[in-house]
């Protein structure tokens, strides 16, 4: 039985989740009757052994996992024949401690000693090497990256936040507000806003012409992923979930409609 320790997509897109043995399921339409779908299990998970993975993806198109130092994007959810297909691996001695982005645009990657670097995308999903990014606006290295290449990418560290994006000349940083509060997880993009969690709170980044942080509601319970936007909703993983049937909360509306608890997709079976 998988447990589930990963989540992308919205609401109103569709999520994904991601066991800790590579399971990959999906919802197209988040509402307590959908119906979930398997994709092909993503290759390189070893249950019960410790490593970084994270999931990226809108939940109707591309989604991509990262494990380890290895990188893959499937085109299409749901298919049984569908096939991962690998990313080029970051350079040697890097870790991963982040991504964001996806296989047509390129890819930020946030290394373990808190460098950032970037990977071009492209119809064969991001096969040049990767290139180092200037380092942030902000005193300490980067803890978390979100957003894409379309709008910016966001850095975030406990005392600051910045938006990176890239233009004929390079990287182009712009300072944010700092959160007031220290950031354990961060979802969404530079059009539609972010959410963020951290020290049992949950904010919300306005990213319009007077980018600033507004506090919501926190749910009842503790959060083992977060995913999704302002815009589109927000669906989490549960911290306490087990693998028989994993709850996935969400809200259509962060901060102005209530969160819902009925999610959860079958066991998987031997």
């Amino acid at each position: 039985m998988s447990n589930y320790i990963r989540i992308a997509g919205t609401p109103a897109t569709g999520i994904v989740l991601l066991g800790d043995d590579g399971a990959v399921r999906s919802l197209g339409q988040v509402e307590p009757a959908g119906a979930w779908v398997q994709s092909p299990q993503a290759a390189g998970f070893v249950p019960g052994v410790a490593a970084f993975a994270c999931l990226i993806g809108d939940g109707a198109g591309f989604v991509t996992a990262a494990h380890g130092t290895a990188i893959r994007y499937l085109s299409v959810l749901g298919q049984p024949n569908a096939r991962w297909k690998d990313v080029a691996s970051p350079p040697a001695g890097t870790g991963i401690a982040g991504l964001a982005g996806g296989p047509l645009e390129g890819y930020l990657l946030l290394a373990a000693d808190g460098r950032l670097h970037r990977l071009d995308g492209g119809p064969g999903g991001g096969s040049n090497a990767w290139q180092a990014c200037s380092a942030p606006p902000f005193s300490g290295k980067a803890t978390l990256v979100a957003g894409n290449w379309q709008h910016g990418m966001l850095a975030v560290h406990d005392d600051g936040v910045a938006k990176l994006a890239r233009s004929g000349t390079g990287d182009a940083w712009t300072a944010l507000p700092a959160p007031p509060f220290a950031i354990e997880m961060v979802t969404g993009n530079f059009q539609d806003g972010f959410i963020a969690c951290g020290e049992g709170q949950l904010y919300m980044l306005d990213t319009g012409a007077q980018p600033r942080w507004s506090r919501l509601a926190m749910p009842g319970f503790d959060l083992r992923a977060l995913s999704g936007d302002p815009a589109h909703g927000v669906a989490a993983v549960l911290a306490d979930s087990s693998g028989d049937g994993t709850l996935v909360a969400y809200a259509l509306r962060p901060g102005k409609g209530p969160w819902s608890l009925a999610l959860a997709p079958p066991a998987r079976r031997a």
